[in-house]
């Protein structure tokens, strides 16, 4: 039994039915830096061949039952990939030459068996697994078309045709650097070429690469490069890379790009749209949407989140109060202060506007946001009297640049109260109601800006 050699020991298993043979293999082998098993006759070894990954099996071959040549035999059968060796002092010429031409082995060794010399012939068939194991994962990752390699201790090179009608190049020589082989590489992506394959190198990680390459012609096509590092101590050291043609995905990409472009942008004018409708029916709130989003986005950059939570975050921000188009114009034009059933109205504006947003294919969740703006760390918000952590981080900020923005900015109901006082209020608050680090960060951004307010008013009036 046998599987991929790079994710396990490998591993040699020696048959003798003299158990004195075994015990020297074992003393002499100790040092070995493979595993090693051992049977004392054919039958056993075939159940250890059948269960256990095994890369070379050394056999003696005057066996009683079973000669070894007849279990190799069957050993080839079963598992054809198993390197399989006769060690023996007694086998005739004749059966050994018809067990080689037959296939059944791939080497004959005579005993007594210099210990160091078996050691080094059972290290390179390892060495060559490791090698065909190196080349076949590379090949199992691409639909490979070209392959080159790199004979670092050497200094050669060799390529496969594949690889000149893929690069459109054929190298002048196979001697020297590897950098020789990517004459047609785009001059501005030779260099990014160049540093995966030495970090390859230098790391012994498989990396991938894409780069583009120039035609006869002038034309451009792109391919994609999967490179591996294989080393065996001072014996082999060579970079193997595995190529193929990316052109037409590349085009799918830039076309799916360019499509994702026009629909975020056509979506950008769908929330500019909306986010206008309110302010057109609400003139007190025209901008303010807007300043609110600005706001939303500074404290959510302090607070460290990623650019597609903060594009969410802005989104939501423009759009928190659109449910208010739904609420009569001479309620939010009302100069003084609202009677309960009209503040009642008033506060189903997340939700209403929840509804309006909810089946826009945001790729955060943007009308959740939008329902949970008016929410409070105490539960004291609207529409759901939400608690901490049952309010989503964003809704959270919102909340914070929402009230600050509303608290420093003019109403039909009262002048604004100006920057300083709106903090006071946010900083008294901080903790309960308010997402302490949401005004912590609001805080430190004011310091740090201290006309931010009337600077947005200017630019978002």
């Amino acid at each position: 039994m046998m599987d991929n050699v790079s994710n396990r020991d490998q591993c040699v298993l020696f048959i003798d039915d003299e158990q004195s043979v075994l015990d020297g293999l074992r003393r002499a082998l100790h040092r070995a830096p493979f595993q090693k098993l051992f049977a004392q006759s054919a039958f056993q070894a075939l159940e250890l061949v059948d269960s256990t990954p095994i890369d070379i099996v050394v056999a003696d071959e005057q066996m009683p039952g079973m000669t070894g040549s007849e279990f190799l035999s069957i050993v080839r059968t079963r598992h054809p990939e198993i390197i399989r060796i006769i060690l023996s002092g007694h086998a005739s010429m004749e059966r050994v030459i018809e067990a080689i031409n037959a296939g059944q082995i791939h080497r004959f060794l005579v005993k007594p068996m210099d210990s160091d010399l078996l050691l080094e012939i059972l290290q390179q068939y390892l060495s060559n697994l490791r090698l065909l194991a190196t080349k076949k994962g590379l090949l199992n990752r691409t639909d490979t078309l070209g392959r080159w390699e790199w004979d670092i201790l050497g200094g050669t090179c060799q390529w496969s045709r594949g690889f000149e009608r893929l690069m459109h190049f054929t190298p002048a020589t196979s001697e020297g650097d590897f950098t020789e082989l990517f004459g047609s590489v785009h001059p501005e992506d030779r260099a990014t070429l160049v540093r995966a394959i030495h970090d390859c190198k230098d790391s012994g990680q498989t990396r991938e690469a894409e780069h583009r390459i120039i035609l006869h012609d002038g034309s451009v096509r792109w391919i994609a490069q999967y490179v591996d590092v294989f080393r065996d101590a001072d014996r082999t050291w060579r970079l193997i890379g595995m190529l193929r043609d990316i052109t037409d995905q590349k085009e799918k990409e830039f076309l799916q790009t360019e499509r994702l472009f026009i629909l975020q942008k056509t979506l950008d004018k769908t929330v500019e749209a909306l986010a206008r409708m309110t302010e057109i029916r609400d003139p007190y709130t025209a901008g303010h949407q807007a300043r609110v989003a600005s706001l939303a986005v500074r404290i959510g950059k302090s607070l460290d989140l990623d650019a597609q939570r903060l594009l969410g975050l802005e989104t939501a921000a423009k759009l928190h109060d659109i449910g208010k188009i739904y609420i009569p114009s001479e309620f939010l034009a009302k100069p003084g202060t609202l009677r309960e059933v009209e503040m009642n109205l008033m506060k189903c504006h997340p939700e209403i506007g929840y509804q309006i947003v909810r089946d826009i294919p945001f790729a955060m969740p943007v009308a959740d946001m939008v329902l949970q703006h008016h929410e409070r760390l105490d539960g004291s918000g609207y529409p759901h009297g939400l608690k901490k952590e049952e309010i989503m981080l964003e809704a959270r900020i919102l909340g914070v640049a929402d009230v600050f923005e509303a608290m420093s900015s003019h109403r039909p109901y009262r002048p604004g109260l100006g920057q300083k006082t709106s903090l006071d209020e946010l900083l008294g608050k901080k903790g309960t109601a308010f997402d302490a680090s949401a005004v912590e960060a609001l805080a430190d951004i004011l310091e740090k800006e201290p006309d931010l307010l009337e600077d947005l008013q200017r630019h978002f009036p």
